[in-house]
């Protein structure tokens, strides 16, 4: 995108706004004609040598890339940082992704409100961030409606004070309309977007490898913490869900939740299982109980994933075994009888559980946590 301005009194400030093609000769001479039409005053300019000049110094520019910088091993290592922790780690992009219905959007509203206030006494073990940090919702799904009824009725449920959500309505792809969107996150002082959904934003065909690796290429220049949501994968033969498209939607994250909702009456029980940590540990599953009334939320607190027969079913089997020893010391065969797991499997589980110092073998044949034996 160029824009061409101008400062003569005799002329209109505003010459042309267009996007041109720095490669192409046929474009420029287009561009040429266009400004000397539009630009008519005494004093001639020569536009042919102007764009010339403009699209060499441009691609020049471009072709450097990022300049070289120095990393030593004595640099002092400074720790992994979080706008929301232990979700989105700080200007890296984290993915969320699940079924329909299964509390994507809600839970995202929720996370835009801890980051904005910021909520700092939330009722769900999150950390929000140290001040106020200015979000941008960019929804590809619903409308503003849509979103003001949730941030309003999560608000006055939770009795919390005056929340500003920046909300944009999209419908180009995103890196057709990155420039707009970068343009917005720097005039309301964004530290972080919010993007509900890729399906609808990559603009293309979501299993192409190119459409995620452009996605997170064009997310990259913003140089802000992004959370996308993203849907589940449809493959019976799979047993661990996915994110729908390509593995490189997997790839291009560096950390990558799973949400899985359970309903019950006028309740929604959210679990957000960690698939993928680049920066840290993975983190122990997270869970979050939203109330209804008259279809809106107007409750959130914190509440045991593990309190849910769906979502433990769902669960890791080295988490459900160190879930499970926090009983006590037992034999492996009880493990295997109480999980319903394979004898071989546990064994596995329990050798890298052993390997990591998470749980220990007793002599008596049994098996515990490692404070189990202090």
């Amino acid at each position: 995108m160029v824009l061409f301005t101008s400062t003569h009194e005799q002329a209109n400030p505003h010459i042309l706004q267009t996007r041109l093609n720095l490669e192409s000769t046929r474009s420029r001479a287009d561009l040429t004609k266009e400004l000397a039409m539009r630009y008519k005053i005494e004093i001639p300019i020569d536009w042919k040598a102007l764009t010339e000049y403009l699209a060499v110094k441009t691609l020049k520019e471009y072709e450097k890339g990022e300049p070289v910088i120095e990393i030593s091993s004595d640099d002092e290592l400074k720790p992994l940082e979080y706008l929301i922790h232990p979700i989105a780690p700080m200007l890296k992009p984290t993915v969320i992704f699940g079924e329909p219905g299964s509390g994507k959007s809600q839970l995202a509203v929720i996370f835009t409100i801890v980051m904005c206030l910021p909520w700092h006494d939330n009722p769900l073990h999150l950390l929000a961030p140290k001040k106020p940090t200015p979000t941008l919702f960019l929804d590809y799904e619903a409308d503003p409606e849509d979103i003001q009824r949730q941030l309003v009725s999560i608000s006055k449920g939770m009795g919390l004070p005056y929340v500003n959500l920046h909300y944009r309505r999209c419908s180009l792809p995103l890196a057709d309309d990155i420039e707009s969107i970068r343009n917005h996150t720097e005039d309301i002082g964004a530290g972080a977007v919010i993007v509900d959904s890729v399906s609808l934003a990559a603009g293309d065909d979501p299993s192409k490898p190119s459409v995620a690796t452009n996605y997170f290429r064009q997310m990259r220049q913003l140089h802000l913490t992004s959370i996308s949501l993203a849907h589940t994968a449809k493959d019976p033969e799979i047993k661990r869900k996915t994110i729908f498209g390509s593995v490189m939607w997997e790839a291009g994250a560096r950390s990558v939740w799973e949400i899985q909702g359970q309903e019950d009456d006028n309740t929604l029980d959210i679990a957000l299982l960690h698939r993928k940590a680049n920066l840290s540990r993975k983190f122990k599953p997270q869970g979050y109980r939203i109330t209804y009334e008259n279809e809106l939320p107007i409750d959130v607190t914190w509440h045991n994933p593990k309190d849910v027969v769906e979502f433990v079913e769902r669960m890791s089997t080295n988490e459900r075994i160190l879930d499970y020893l926090k009983g006590g010391r037992v034999k492996m065969e009880s493990i295997c009888d109480a999980l319903g797991i394979p004898k071989n499997t546990c064994k596995v589980s329990l050798f890298r559980l052993k390997q990591k110092a998470r749980v220990i073998k007793f002599p008596d044949e049994t098996w515990g946590l490692v404070t189990d034996g202090l």
